[in-house]
């Protein structure tokens, strides 16, 4: 079959309008099938995170199971006709796989490959990938004619600089996606200042007034009848919890504590528990995970309530049953996660983590459970999470949420070890 220029370079062409690979793939195999005779077709990389290997992404035709399950992806080393691909960057091609040397004779086993003809992507002086066509068992062997080869070199140098051009545009979305979050997390930060400066200016004295109010009730107490007994536990109990939240605001005005020392986060975890278990429906189920994790330096007090802060939240996300676990590890965050979770940063940190299987936070509202004075709650503050935030931050630590909906949330605090554990 004679080549149609006009017709290759017109499918090249459309692969530079594709903005998936999904779709780069669908037109390429439309072109492969419409310039050749081969009704089996597949598309290799070489990644940049695995130079050592070619990855399969897509085949196209009856091997696509059998080539998932058996190759996904194959070994560079020691394959000569892979090492021929990209030394040459020319296609290569194998009239007789089973007979040939330079095949991976595990592979053509498996497969059953008989004609193979790889094609290099080639972007500059790299290998990118290749684009393979071939046939397998009782298809024969069927070789390729020099109009097929051009057509499929067309393709693959097209294929190349597509597949680059999406890989650039995901990287572009992926920087404006994280400076994105770098700049709520700021706008977070400069919320969390401002509500510090105003919790300052005012926390003390309401905390004053309060103090003067809970003296008195406790000497009405003493000399109240009955019938007014209920109505001063009630005093009392509103009192109580107007402290509750002054305290919070004071922690959010608080600067970091100059006092620190090394923390046990498995005895400050312990700790927490034992003041928090008490308050917990007899449904709810509290269960301890803790795992070696050297000391951190810290303030005990502000860590323990940020501990608390987090357990109280899993004690009202999951009613009055279910379960909670708060558990400490130590962990190594290496580049790879880095690159995955564009929160986290390279270290080594004890992880506290605390999780429930109670409703879970909507999406739309995650990125905002940080904020001071914001709750999805009747009768919530919105300054819990604020205050766990603040602790982590001037301890130079790391917080992440993942929450799903009807199954729960988890939150990991992540505290730099101390250099000298």
């Amino acid at each position: 079959m004679a080549i149609n220029l006009t017709a290759v370079l017109r499918h090249a062409s459309t692969l530079q309008r594709a903005t998936t690979l999904s779709e780069l793939v669908a037109l390429t195999w439309n072109a492969v099938r419409s310039e050749t005779r081969y009704r089996t077709a597949w598309l290799a990389l070489v990644e940049p995170s695995d130079p050592a290997h070619f990855r399969v992404v897509q085949v196209e035709g009856s091997m696509q199971e059998l080539v998932w399950e058996r190759c996904p992806k194959v070994a560079i080393a020691g394959d000569a006709m892979l090492h021929e691909l990209i030394e040459g960057k020319a296609p290569v091609l194998v009239l007789e796989a089973a007979d040939d040397p330079r095949t991976n004779k595990d592979v053509v086993t498996a497969l059953g490959n008989r004609t193979i003809l790889n094609v290099p992507m080639v972007l500059g002086p790299v290998v990118v990938g290749a684009l393979g066509v071939g046939t397998f068992g009782d298809e024969g062997v069927l070789a390729p004619n020099d109009d097929e080869v051009e057509a499929l070199v067309i393709l693959a140098t097209q294929l190349a600089g597509a597949i680059t051009r999406m890989s650039l545009l995901d990287a572009q979305r992926q920087d404006a996606e994280r400076r994105q979050r770098l700049e709520r997390h700021l706008e977070s930060l400069q919320r969390v200042e401002l509500m510090g400066v105003l919790a300052a200016g005012v926390a003390h004295d309401l905390n004053n007034y309060l103090t003067v109010a809970q003296a008195n009730l406790g000497l009405l107490e003493l000399s109240s009848t009955d019938t007014d007994h209920g109505l001063v536990d009630a005093a009392m109990h509103a009192t109580q919890r107007a402290s509750d939240v002054v305290q919070q605001l004071l922690s959010l005005g608080r600067a970091q504590s100059a006092n620190r020392a090394r923390v046990d986060l498995q005895a400050r975890v312990a700790g927490t528990v034992r003041l928090v278990y008490s308050s917990m429906p007899a449904n709810v189920t509290l269960t301890r995970e803790l795992g070696d994790a050297p000391p951190v330096m810290g303030d005990p007090v502000q860590i323990e309530q940020a501990l608390a802060n987090l357990l109280i939240n899993a004690r009202e996300a999951v009613g009055d049953a279910g379960v909670i676990t708060i558990g400490v590890q130590e962990c190594v965050l290496n580049e790879d996660f880095v690159k995955a979770q564009p929160w986290a940063r390279t270290g080594r940190f004890a992880r506290v983590s605390v999780s429930d299987n109670g409703a879970g936070i909507p999406a739309d509202v995650l990125p905002n459970i940080y904020d001071p004075l914001f709750s999805t709650k009747a009768i919530g503050t919105g300054l819990g999470l604020a205050v766990v935030s603040r602790v982590v931050q001037q301890h130079a630590g790391l917080i992440h949420c993942e929450s799903t909906l009807g199954h729960g949330t988890r939150f990991e605090l992540y505290f730099p070890v101390d250099a000298t554990a």
